[in-house]
């Protein structure tokens, strides 16, 4: 027994735990995964919205001031995707742009809704008499 002082005693390793840890990541990816794509496609969701909002409003703007309709949607159109529709009323003194595009998950599977966004402006039309 002198030659077995000092040395830590090993206790013997359980063969049923080995590869657990592989095990458990294996599981445990996809669900990391899928709460990453939700993540990223929220934040992708939230920045058409935004540039929708955005879009709407120059356009709006453009009109108010005495730009063609036309040529005030193809300016909303420039930070958009193809999709989107847009809509200009003009009401007394005031126009209403509305816009809609659908809504795709990731930039690929298209939902069945849709964003919208709408702006109201008071036109500014210089009237023919020169205001008076």
């Amino acid at each position: 027994m002198s030659g077995q002082v000092g040395r830590p005693v090993r206790a013997e390793r359980q063969t049923s735990e080995t590869g657990s840890v592989s095990a458990e990541f294996a599981l445990a990816l996809p669900a990391v995964l899928m709460v990453l794509a939700l993540v990223l496609g929220l934040g992708v969701h939230a920045a058409g919205q935004v540039s929708l909002e955005e879009g709407v409003r120059a356009a709006a703007r453009e009109i108010a001031r005495g730009e063609e309709p036309q040529q005030a949607l193809r300016i909303a159109q420039r930070g958009l995707t193809d999709g989107a529709s847009f809509d200009v009323v003009e009401d007394g003194e005031y126009v209403r742009v509305t816009g809609t595009r659908p809504v795709r998950l990731l930039g690929v599977v298209e939902l069945s809704a849709a964003q919208s966004a709408e702006a109201a402006v008071r036109t500014e039309r210089i009237r023919p008499d020169g205001g008076r």
